[in-house]
């Protein structure tokens, strides 16, 4: 998901079912005494619909330059003058006064897969009343074992076959330790061979926990051969019915996805089986499935060609050196720091590092994109 785009932003904001979920939650809660935090509010459509509710006052809060155009939506609205935009990352930014409410969509597609609960948390503990509240409440990750043979073939047995007298097929033992994304009808079209089970069920109101930390145990209701995992989120707020991206239900933006199991573990009616889910902060996921015919484990670092090499330098005894993009980069920001235009850095960054820069556009077009990113924005502290 791009969230600096329109076109990203629109598939979240003309989600009419997740916007009526929120809808129906946020004007049981709102009072016109409340105070509201939209975190991550992008286009800031569920602070404008609080704001429309009646709160007092409602902050939208995103990094992203796209939530500019909220503050146009919201007087087009008649709601400006209970709307305040804050660009910035919620750690970075301060609220004027502790709010009553946060509405937050930092789940992302597997809950944990965009890192963003952290910042969750810190809104919550930071900003949030006593006796206040976020929504949603709950946050679930889900899972079902299913038999998919045709997306067994199509995602996996195609590294076999030689395109143009090519042979793939060395790709074929990476590929089957990625997350898989099909599309909802393929994913609907598999047949569940147990129930569903809740791997990781999160109190958001209360936990710290951002790393998953997932497992259930389930009976297999019929036999065949599990090819892998379906995976999809659950959002709760009391007194409302549950907000589902299982491919089951109707379609919401975000995506479930299938976890390859490879071979397919084989089960029988009545089978146990086993399902644990691993991913630390900022990781690598890793999931297994245990039964009586055998075990299945596969982990996302088994599909990096570079999985040894990352890990090598991010551990916490490394002591890496820069490489010459890097070198040329804390140079950048030394000299931003001490008050150097883009074009004075990128002439000495071109005279520096030949090697690195073809000529001296390439040293600017590097330099320009280092202060878009690392650059203060105007008026910032």
């Amino acid at each position: 998901m791009s969230y600096h785009t329109l076109a990203g932003q629109a598939s979240m904001a003309f989600d009419a079912r997740r916007n009526a979920w929120y809808a129906a939650a946020i004007r049981r809660r709102i009072t016109p005494n409340s105070v509201v935090l939209d975190l991550g509010a992008g286009l800031g459509i569920l602070g404008l619909i609080a704001a429309a509710a009646g709160a007092r006052r409602v902050y939208l809060v995103e990094p992203e330059p796209v939530v500019r155009l909220a503050r146009r939506i919201a007087a087009d609205n008649g709601l400006a003058e209970r709307v305040e935009v804050l660009e910035g990352r919620i750690e970075e930014v301060v609220l004027p006064e502790p709010v009553d409410w946060i509405l937050s969509v930092c789940t992302g597609n597997l809950l944990f897969s965009e890192d963003l609960l952290g910042s969750l948390y810190h809104a919550r503990d930071r900003y949030l009343k006593p006796g206040g509240g976020v929504l949603p409440e709950r946050a679930q990750l889900w899972a079902r074992a299913v038999s998919a043979p045709h997306l067994h073939v199509r995602l996996f047995e195609r590294w076999l076959e030689p395109q143009e007298g090519i042979d793939l097929g060395a790709g074929r033992r990476f590929a089957v330790h990625e997350i898989q994304w099909p599309e909802r009808d393929a994913l609907r079209q598999t047949d569940p061979l147990a129930p569903a089970a809740a791997l990781v069920d999160l109190d958001l109101g209360a936990t710290r926990l951002t790393d998953c930390q997932g497992a259930a145990r389930v009976q297999a209701t019929r036999g065949g051969a599990c090819h892998g995992l379906v995976l999809w989120i659950e959002l709760g707020a009391a007194g409302s019915p549950p907000l589902s991206s299982s491919p089951w239900e109707p379609a919401v933006h975000w995506s479930p996805a299938f976890l390859p199991l490879d071979p397919p573990l084989p089960l029988a009616p009545g089978d146990e089986l086993h399902l644990a889910l691993h991913r630390p902060a900022g990781g690598d996921w890793t999931w297994t499935a245990q039964a009586p015919a055998g075990t299945r484990r596969h982990s996302t670092f088994l599909a990096r060609l570079d999985g040894r090499e990352r890990y090598a330098r991010a551990a916490e005894g490394a002591r890496p050196d820069l490489n010459p993009r890097g070198r040329a980069l804390r140079d950048a920001l030394a000299a931003f720091a001490a008050g150097h235009s883009v074009a004075e850095v990128a002439d000495r960054l071109a005279r520096a590092y030949p090697a690195q820069f073809a000529d001296r556009r390439a040293a600017l077009e590097a330099v320009q994109s280092w202060a878009i990113r690392y650059g203060k924005k105007p008026g910032a502290i």
